[in-house]
C-alpha cells in the first residue's frame, strides 16, 4: 500500500477485467462516484484515479489484475490506483503488496470508493475494505450505455449454492435480490432513455428472488406487464432454476428472447458429483429437449470445464458425447484451475496442462460444428435483429436476433436502434448475411 494524500483530484477512470457483470458494476460505480463529484476522463485525458475492477475466476485473471495495475503505473505514475472486485475481495493483502496500489477494496464496498478516497485527505494508509452482501439488492438508475442499444441490469448478487470449484461464490458472498418494483423502474428509465433491449444479469441469477412465490419467472411476467421494453433477455442460468414455468412463459411472448446460457461444466455424472453440481448429465440432457420441444428456434448455450481434478479418459468421453448430442449452438470452454480456497484445490488427480489444451480443442472443434449447423438452419427464414450503434469494418450494419445470432446487413442508419425483419441470405465466418424487409 502507498502512502500518497488524495488532493483535489476527480477525473476518474476504469479498467475491467473479467464478465460483463463487472462491466455493468464498473457503470454502477461511475454513476456512485459522478454523484460524489468526480467526472470520467475524456478518451486521452490523465486520470487522477484509476479504478481496477478485477476478476480472480481463474489463476489467469490474477496475473492479468496484476499486470494491469503495473501498466496503469507506468502509464500514469501520479494516478491514485483503487483495486476492488473479486481478486480484491479473495486475497486483499496479496493485492496490497503489489507496487503502486493505493487502495484496496471488496466487492460491497466497491460502490463506497468515492468515501474511501476522501478518507485519503487524512489517512495516507486505509486498511483493505471487504465486502458483505447486503440482504436487497440496490438498482443504480445508470441510463449512459456509451452508445449500446442493449443494457445489463443487475437484478440478483451473490451465490448460495456449493460447487467445489467456485471462487467467484466465495467472492461475492451470499444471494441477495433486487425488489421487483427497482427492476421495473429502472427498465422504464433505459426504455425511456433509448435502450431496446435489457439483459437481466446475476452472479447466479437463477436464485433470484424471495425463496417463496417470487422468482425469475415472476420478475419476467412482471417486466412484460408493467414495462413496454421491446425485448428481455436473460444471462447465464443453472439448469436447476429452468423450471416449466420459465419455459412456457418464453414460449408464450415474443418479447422473451429465445435465448438461454445453460452451464453444463461436465457431462459426466461422476464428475458433476465432484463439483457438487445438483443435475445428472441425462438431466440437463432432457432440459435442452424440453426447452428445443417448447421453443424449436430457440439458441442454447453452455460452459464446460476441462481437467477437473481425476478426469479421465471415459468421463471426458462422456462430456463430449453429451455435447454431441444436445442442441448447443455455442460452448464456452474452459480449462480448471486450481483456485486456493475452494474444496477441489485439495483434490487429487491433477490433469496435466497438454492433457487439458487436447481436450479443449476436441470441444472447440464441436462447437464450432454445431454452430454452424444451427446458423444454417436459418437460411431463407426471417429474423427479428437489434440493429447496433456501430458498423462492422466493412461497412454493413450489424446486430443480434433474439435467439442470439450475429446478423450482418447492408442498410441506411436509420436503421440503427430499431428491430428490423431480416430474410437471411447465408452463412459465413460464424455469422449470418441477410437483407432487411
Amino acid at each position: 500500500m502507498q502512502n500518497k494524500q488524495m488532493t483535489k483530484r476527480n477525473k476518474i477512470s476504469f479498467e475491467t477485467l473479467g464478465c460483463r457483470y463487472n462491466r455493468l458494476e464498473s457503470a454502477e460505480m461511475a454513476y456512485e462516484l459522478e454523484q460524489a463529484g468526480y467526472a470520467k476522463a475524456k478518451e486521452g485525458e490523465a486520470s487522477d484515479v484509476v479504478v481496477i475492477n478485477s476478476c480472480t475466476v481463474t489463476d489467469r485473471s490474477d496475473a492479468k489484475c496484476r499486470s494491469t495495475i503495473r501498466r496503469v503505473k507506468a502509464k500514469n505514475p501520479e494516478a491514485i490506483v483503487v483495486v476492488t472486485g473479486c481478486y480484491s475481495e479473495t486475497n486483499p493483502d496479496e493485492v496490497s503488496k503489489e507496487p503502486g496500489v493505493d487502495i484496496v477494496v471488496g466487492n460491497s464496498g466497491k460502490f463506497e470508493i468515492g468515501k474511501l478516497l476522501s478518507k485519503l485527505e487524512t489517512d495516507t494508509n486505509p486498511a483493505p475494505q471487504i465486502a458483505s452482501a447486503d440482504k436487497k439488492l440496490k438498482v443504480r438508475p445508470v441510463t449512459g450505455m456509451d452508445g449500446r442499444t442493449n443494457a445489463y441490469i443487475k437484478v440478483q448478487a451473490g451465490c448460495d449454492e456449493v460447487c467445489s470449484f467456485c471462487i467467484v461464490r466465495i467472492a461475492r458472498g451470499k444471494s441477495s435480490s433486487a425488489e421487483g418494483s427497482d427492476v421495473v423502474e429502472q427498465v422504464k428509465r433505459l426504455h425511456e432513455s433509448g435502450i431496446k433491449e435489457v439483459v437481466l444479469s446475476g452472479i447466479n441469477l437463477g436464485e433470484y428472488g424471495d425463496g417463496k412465490n417470487k422468482d425469475i419467472a415472476w420478475l419476467l411476467r412482471k417486466l412484460c406487464d408493467e414495462t413496454e421494453i421491446a425485448r428481455i433477455r436473460l444471462s447465464s442460468i443453472n439448469p436447476n432454476n429452468v423450471t416449466d414455468e420459465l419455459i412456457n412463459l418464453m414460449a408464450g411472448s415474443s418479447r422473451i428472447c429465445r435465448h438461454l446460457h445453460i452451464p453444463l461444466q461436465s457431462g459426466s455424472d461422476s464428475v458433476l458429483k465432484r463439483m457438487r453440481r445438483p443435475y445428472t448429465a441425462k438431466e440437463y440432457e432432457n432440459l435442452l429437449n424440453r426447452l428445443v420441444d417448447k421453443i424449436p428456434a430457440i439458441g442454447l448455450g453452455a460452459d464446460v470445464m476441462v481437467g477437473f481434478p481425476g478426469e479421465t479418459e471415459k468421463e471426458f468421453n462422456e462430456t463430449f458425447e453429451i455435447i454431441n448430442n444436445v442442441p448447443l449452438m455455442a460452448l464456452h470452454v474452459f480449462g480448471y484451475s486450481l483456485r486456493e480456497g475452494t474444496e477441489a484445490f485439495a483434490m487429487k488427480g491433477v490433469i496435466p496442462k497438454a492433457i487439458k489444451k487436447e481436450r479443449s480443442a476436441k470441444l472447440k472443434n464441436l462447437a464450432q460444428e454445431k454452430g454452424e449447423e444451427f446458423r444454417k438452419r436459418f437460411v431463407g427464414a426471417t429474423l427479428p435483429v437489434l440493429i447496433e450503434n456501430t458498423r462492422d469494418n466493412d461497412g454493413h450494419l450489424k446486430g443480434f436476433s433474439d435467439n442470439y445470432l450475429q446478423v450482418v446487413l447492408d442498410g441506411p442508419d436509420s436503421l440503427i436502434n430499431k428491430i428490423v425483419q431480416v430474410k437471411i441470405t447465408g452463412s459465413e465466418k460464424e455469422r449470418l448475411t441477410g437483407s432487411p424487409q
